[in-house]
């Protein structure tokens, strides 16, 4: 078993201090740097690679570093409506503040298996990534594979809820412009453009429902930002909407393209209204063939004597471009539950993240 050195105080101590540092998305600077000393203070040599328009990445790797990639992604979102989201607390053996869920928990987990690996003259060949800018474009996860830095198989140390995930879902993030007719607000003829919009909205929902669900996973749509417009005196005349879809994995993502296409159009055509769709970004889900699955599972019931649950990720991690664009068979594992993360509510297990640096820490004692 792992030393006495993996313990609630220290890793509330070390989550406590990542929390501190504001990490938005493109302001990873910082930490890149608490954790490149962090690293070099247990006797590593961590190498730093500046992604392009962001922050650095912070590498470290141990004997060959060829057997597996373990990653975990420095930024968060913004603080949205978490009030004071840099002062750590703890209430009721949670630790709340942002990026506590997602993912300095995990990452938490990863500094102290480095810390114990620190100690010992076994090196497994595995390398470890701190990346940047997961929450916004991936460009952190892109540099690694432009500078070779890869294996066949990743540990992603995403909140699971401590549930091993060998799939990730797929996505579409989307714009749509709904263009009507201004006027009067005490006006009974002209059709409301908002009230348009929620209309095709619920009928995409339904169908979205029943043509794209999966007895594994239910697709999940999130309206995330409306916009439109004027004054309770102007009737409306357009409607701007920021709109995300996850979808199983087995699903192509070019299948969920046409199949909007064709919803939009339909809609367009019977109810005589102009809409415009402008895809964002997307990718395809992935469901992992990695090597290490059995070997993660036998460790896990070792070291928390229990059962782990397997399962899909319903998100997009870096998992998936790591997978579709190198061919990176990724597990994803960690502290935290994912209706916490991006929430005013942020909050992880302190428990969980020091039972998430056991599993791994005898895990790669094993590879």
């Amino acid at each position: 078993m792992l030393s006495d050195s993996f313990n609630n105080e220290k890793a509330l101590t070390l989550l406590s201090k990542l929390i501190s540092i504001p990490s938005p998305s493109g302001k990873e600077e910082e930490l890149s740097y608490f954790v490149y000393d962090y690293l070099s203070s247990l006797g590593f040599s961590p190498i730093l690679h500046e992604v392009y328009k962001t922050g650095h990445n912070v590498i470290v790797r141990l004997g060959r570093g060829d057997k597996l990639l373990v990653c975990g992604h420095l930024d968060t979102v913004p603080p949205l409506d978490m009030k004071e989201p840099y002062k750590p607390v703890v209430r009721d053996g949670r630790l709340y503040g942002r990026g506590a869920c997602d993912m300095k928990g995990g990452l938490t987990s990863a500094l102290l298996v480095l810390e114990e690996l620190s100690k010992s003259r076994d090196e497994p060949d595995v390398t470890f990534a701190f990346v940047v800018d997961e929450e916004m474009y991936g460009r952190g996860a892109a540099e690694l594979l432009i500078r070779g830095i890869y294996a066949r198989d990743c540990m992603i140390l995403e909140p699971t809820s401590m549930d091993i995930c060998l799939g990730n879902a797929g996505c579409i993030e989307f714009n749509l412009v709904f263009h009507g007719k201004s006027g009067h607000g005490a006006c009974r003829e002209v059709e409301n453009t908002i009230l348009n919009f929620f209309n095709f909205y619920k009928e995409l929902e339904n169908k979205i429902n029943l043509e794209l669900s999966n007895e594994d996973m239910a697709p999940i749509l999130n309206l995330g930002k409306i916009e439109a417009g004027y004054s309770g005196w102007v009737i409306p005349w357009e409607v701007k909407a920021d709109i995300l879809l996850h979808f199983h994995p087995n699903i192509p993502y070019a299948r969920v393209v046409e199949f909007l296409k064709r919803e939009i159009k339909e809609y367009s055509i019977r109810r005589n209204v102009e809409i415009e769709f402008e895809t964002i970004h997307g990718c395809d889900g992935f469901m992992s063939d990695s090597m290490y699955v059995n070997l993660l599972t036998e460790t896990y019931k070792q070291v928390l004597k229990r059962e782990p649950k397997h399962r899909i990720i319903e998100s997009e991690t870096d998992a998936n471009a790591l997978y579709h664009k190198a061919g990176v068979n990724s597990i994803i594992y960690g502290p935290g539950e994912i209706k916490y993360a991006h929430s005013s509510e942020e909050n992880v297990i302190i428990k969980d993240v020091v039972d998430a640096s056991r599993v791994l820490g005898e895990f790669l004692k094993k590879i």
